[in-house]
């Protein structure tokens, strides 16, 4: 409980502070990424001031992952995600996260060919997918050798966090004096006067957010049981059935959506309010993006620093010049803005980009925003061979005949990633515009 409230606390006085101080909003962190390094901070790894329980904090990094899917996955799907640039951020996305694998997985290959691969494949996990996937799947990587795999994958996205603020801020001040925003998105000051329809309970039933928080729970009670069944047919394969419960974020956001049109035909209509389902997910990333970086151990960073900073290093670099070269090329309409919410979802998540993005675009009057969440619900196509096929295999290979499998996968992920080009090039409105070696053509 104690643990509880100090997340509570840290979050509720985040906010606070930026009320008082306005500039932090200008600024464009994500509050629980401030709440989350103040709690790292004021911690008994630094300054002592209270105690946190960090299997906790892990616990419930990995269990909201799996909420926020299956949260996303009850609500109605919106129309409008078929548009060239929803398109093109969908290829963006699957590229990002392959040449991020390539890039991690060749560190470690050249750095040490001992290593496990799971240090540099955690790079995409980190970055591409965030602090949930990234503990869930180190996790996961702990019974193949990977040391402290969760705080790896925490330690990872977290770099990732401060990829998105350390360099994503002077990108949009670089663009700015550049004149590279796309004209007519500065705040007007009236913000968003939309009204949201709020689903009001019937006398006698349950509330309307209780129903949200029960549907939540049933889906992710099936995915518990389809998690263990299947980790039970494949006990003689221990480390592929501990991959399974590293995947449950995926089986949950399945079962969610097979679930959805079994709801709509309730007496009475789905109990499913798009709203009410939409608050459940935000609060669960603030409280799981708070708790990540709180519970990062800074003993596992100092016994492991040298592949975990190189491949970070190396990854923040290729993201921020990949994130800005492809801009202009794969977007006609607001290029820089996609740049900038490109960037941040590829060192952050989703709500990362977004912060970023408002600090252009306050009341997300560009197309960009669209594209990311079409985008995203898109590239799950091209992400599920990533991680439920040439990752895992990659990580399996390290038991057997390493380092020759791990060249091998190597070989097969930069196979995918020049596929992905490939594909976006003929499908997703990718353009090579030249000369090559210019970050923004004319």
């Amino acid at each position: 409980m104690l643990t509880a409230l100090a997340v509570v606390g840290l979050l509720l006085g985040c906010e606070l502070l930026a009320r008082v101080v306005p500039a932090l909003r200008r600024l464009g962190l994500p509050l629980a990424i401030l709440a989350g390094a103040l709690g790292l901070l004021l911690g008994e790894q630094a300054l002592g001031l209270f105690a946190l329980d960090v299997e906790l904090l892990e616990s419930v990094v990995y269990h909201g992952l799996a909420i926020v899917f299956i949260s996303v996955g009850l609500k109605a799907p919106t129309e409008g995600g078929r548009s060239a640039a929803s398109r093109s951020m969908a290829f963006a996305i699957v590229a990002m996260m392959a040449t991020q694998a390539v890039i991690g997985l060749g560190v470690v290959l050249l750095l040490d060919s001992a290593l496990h691969p799971g240090f540099g494949l955690l790079l995409p996990m980190g970055f591409e997918e965030g602090p949930g996937q990234a503990l869930s799947l180190g996790s996961a990587w702990e019974q193949s050798g990977l040391p402290k795999g969760a705080q790896v994958g925490l330690i990872i996205a977290v770099i990732g966090y401060g990829w998105s603020v350390v360099a994503g801020v002077p990108l949009v001040i670089w663009g700015r004096r550049k004149g590279l925003t796309a004209p007519g998105l500065a705040s007007t000051g009236a913000g968003n006067t939309q009204t949201v329809s709020v689903a009001r309970s019937e006398p006698g039933s349950v509330d309307a957010l209780t129903a949200q928080i029960a549907v939540v729970g049933l889906c992710y009670l099936l995915t518990w049981a389809l998690c263990s069944g299947l980790a039970r047919a494949l006990a003689g394969m221990p480390d592929i059935a501990a991959t399974v419960w590293g995947f449950h974020f995926i089986f949950g956001a399945g079962i969610a959506m097979g679930m959805r049109p079994l709801l709509a035909r309730m007496p009475g209509g789905t109990p499913v309010n798009d709203h009410l389902m939409g608050r459940v997910s935000g609060l669960t990333i603030d409280v799981i993006t708070c708790a990540a970086l709180a519970a990062v151990q800074i003993a596992v960073l100092s016994s492991h620093w040298l592949p975990i900073v190189l491949v970070t290093v190396l990854g923040g670099l290729w993201t921020l010049v990949f994130a800005v070269w492809v801009a202009k090329r794969a977007w006609t309409e607001a290029p820089f803005e996609h740049a900038v919410l490109y960037f941040g979802m590829s060192t952050g998540t989703l709500p990362t980009g977004l912060a970023l993005l408002r600090v252009v675009d306050p009341d997300l009057r560009s197309p960009a925003a669209v594209s990311a969440v079409f985008g995203s619900a898109g590239a799950v196509a091209g992400v599920v061979p990533l991680l439920m096929g040439l990752i895992p295999m990659t990580v399996a290979s390290y038991t057997t005949d390493w380092p020759a499998r791990g060249w091998l996968m190597l070989g097969a992920l930069l196979a995918y990633a020049v596929a992905v080009f490939v594909l976006w090039r003929l499908f997703g409105g990718l353009r090579f515009r030249r000369p090559l070696a210019t970050f923004w053509p004319d």
